[in-house]
């Protein structure tokens, strides 16, 4: 897969969950159905924060993000323990795009380098930046098709 190939893929992911929160409105970002262990708002900032990640900790550049959305939006993290007003959607959408525009400027042209660790998931190594970008675009889809299911539960439950 070419450099473009990938970063379109990054364009076309983001697309989609951007296009999904347009849909959202902050009534209904912090409800939690049945069955869910999180809200449409965390869901969202831990997207951000695990392409955060994938930049910091396997590429070797300072975190874009404030320490304060990993302890919102952390593995383990819940929004029942939040001790803070989370961000709104507004600003996460802010964040997405410019994150968006940071993966690309950042690693675009360093796809094919060895990252600075390797990320390891049920025993499958990724050794390079694009590889563990290529998996961060598949963690992003999941979580997207995670805030369509709350999304849906929600307005379900309201008819």
């Amino acid at each position: 897969m070419t450099k473009d190939m990938v970063l379109r893929q990054v364009d076309v992911v983001r697309a989609i969950t951007l296009k999904r929160l347009e849909s959202i409105t902050e009534d209904v970002a912090d409800i939690m159905p049945m069955g869910f262990n999180n809200t449409i708002r965390w869901n969202i900032g831990h997207i951000l924060i695990v392409q955060d990640q994938l930049a910091s900790n396997f590429a070797g550049l300072p975190p874009q993000l404030s320490l304060e959305f990993f302890t919102l939006f952390g593995n383990r993290s819940r929004p029942s323990e939040w001790q803070v007003e989370p961000p709104t959607l507004e600003a996460l959408s802010y964040e997405l795009k410019k994150q968006t525009a940071f993966i690309k400027d950042s690693l675009g042209d360093r796809l094919q380098e060895k990252a600075v660790k390797p990320f390891i998931r049920l025993g499958f190594r990724m050794e390079t930046i694009g590889e563990i970008l290529a998996f961060s675009l598949h963690h992003e889809g999941m979580h997207t098709g995670v805030i369509y299911a709350i999304q849906r539960a929600i307005e379900g439950s309201n008819n």
